[in-house]
């Protein structure tokens, strides 16, 4: 007897008419939820090291592994940086909260048409 394969579902078929597509259905939401977080986590490490990068390239004209690990910014920097964090933040997970409705509206005659040949009218 073998194993039963695990076909994936398609999440959107055809146009969308109504409210946007559930991508993630099969995926337990407090899993979806963790991951977004640990990307998010980690895409703002990257952005802060290259801010590091760059404030010590600018500073120095080179860069050393050293000068990188032991950067420390000032308090306009530590301000902005905090200040960049929250709008990233927010931009990332607002996703989370954010309407399902389409933002294109689909002309009714386009909605008509897709419905009337669904059904085989």
């Amino acid at each position: 007897m073998s194993a039963k394969k695990t076909v994936p579902k398609a999440a959107l078929s055809g146009p969308v008419t109504d409210h946007e597509p559930l991508l993630l259905h099969d995926v337990p939401m407090d899993n979806a939820v963790g991951a977004i977080v640990a990307l998010t986590a980690e895409v703002h490490i990257l952005r802060e090291r290259l801010q590091t990068l760059e404030a010590v390239l600018a500073g120095q004209g080179t860069v050393s592994r050293t000068a990188l690990e032991r950067y420390q910014p000032d308090v306009d920097e530590a301000l902005e940086r905090n200040r960049s964090l929250g709008e990233f933040t927010s931009r990332v997970l607002s996703e989370l909260a954010r309407d399902r409705t389409p933002v294109a509206p689909v002309d009714p005659r386009v909605r008509n048409w897709l419905t009337d040949n669904k059904t085989g009218k």
